[in-house]
């Protein structure tokens, strides 16, 4: 009886530090109560105008070379010279 005593009391232990192994530093403090359309967390820094100027830059480049069309995005800006694709696909198919 004492041995099955031991065990009970081992395996209560044995639970609680594993409950309390589990609970991280970095969960502890975080939001747990959550409202719809309320931001809760830690306010944005304010970026200087020159980090703005370089992030409209970087936008303007990104959005220059792809456009959207129906189901997905064509390269509008294109370089490639389709004359010579096709002479080259023309003796690939050749080779075979």
């Amino acid at each position: 009886m004492t041995t099955r005593k031991f065990f009970t009391v081992l395996g209560v232990v044995a639970v609680s530090a594993l409950a309390l192994a589990a609970c991280r530093a970095e969960e502890q403090g975080r939001i747990t109560n959550f409202e719809p359309g309320v931001y809760k967390g830690k306010k944005d820094t304010q970026i200087s105008s020159a980090m703005v100027r370089e992030l409209r830059q970087r936008s303007a480049y990104q959005g220059r070379t792809v456009t959207r069309s129906g189901g997905g995005s064509i390269i509008s800006e294109s370089t490639i010279d389709l004359d010579k694709l096709k002479s080259r696909a023309r003796l690939q198919r050749r080779i075979r």
